[in-house]
């Protein structure tokens, strides 16, 4: 399951390649001089993103691991296939446009697990299919759609808006940042709590609980199945 959701200059970049017997690591540093919006596109596999105040650039590591999809696949052909795979990093105006070529479909045979660097300030979209993702840092903004997974937001400010299919969403912020939050749970729980204070969801099968503040950021929580949890501080 993925939902869709929603570069030219010269990019200054380094790029290492690393081999072991199943899986590979390919790791590449681009320069981040008028990059405002990283926009990643992933598969099945987990995503740790990380703003630093310390850092200038774009650090990406990225472990392909080959799997099998079925009792009759072959190993080597997984392997094959992450031997073949690249990195694909495009800038167009201020975004920065990332994922694995070629693209992630149904008969894929390898997971993505990303580890990513970016300046403070930076704004994330995530278009991701099955795997947990992990954000923390000063980031001005993220939206993320997903399918399948866990999801961790922390973060001081910035619009969050997540779409997430099947899993547990959690966010923590700061309330003084926020002008609202709300977090939904389709087949699960909504649970919000500002400044210590626990906020009762609504609703007989699905769950909603809202939240209105001072701020000037929105947070939103979508969740099918599972739990959309918030907590401002």
């Amino acid at each position: 399951m993925k939902k869709t959701c929603v570069i030219a200059f010269m990019i200054v970049a380094v790029s290492v390649v690393a081999h072991s017997a199943d899986s590979r690591t390919i790791t590449r540093n681009l320069a981040a001089e008028g990059i405002q919006v990283l926009d990643l596109d992933t598969g099945i596999g987990d995503v740790e993103i990380r703003a630093l105040d310390s850092i200038d650039e774009v650090r990406i590591e990225i472990l392909l691991t080959p799997r099998r999809g079925g009792f009759f696949s072959s190993k080597r052909k997984a392997e094959q296939e992450v031997e073949a795979a690249s990195l694909s990093a495009k800038t167009k105006g201020n975004r920065l446009s990332l994922h694995i070529e070629p693209r992630a479909d149904d008969d894929r045979r390898f997971e993505e697990n990303w580890s990513i660097e970016v300046p403070s300030g930076f704004k994330v979209e995530i278009n991701h299919g099955v795997g947990d993702l992990d954000i923390h840092g000063p980031i001005k903004g993220i939206e993320i759609d997903s399918g399948v997974g866990d999801i961790l937001v922390e973060v001081a400010e910035g619009d969050i808006t997540i779409d997430l299919g099947v899993g547990r969403a959690v966010v923590r912020a700061p309330a003084a940042a926020y002008a609202s939050a709300e977090g939904a749970g389709g087949v699960g729980d909504a649970q919000l709590t500002i400044l210590g204070e626990k906020i009762s969801s609504g609703g007989f099968v699905s769950h909603v609980a809202t939240w209105s503040g001072k701020g000037r950021d929105h947070i939103e929580v979508s969740v099918g199945v599972g739990d959309a949890v918030i907590t401002l501080d």
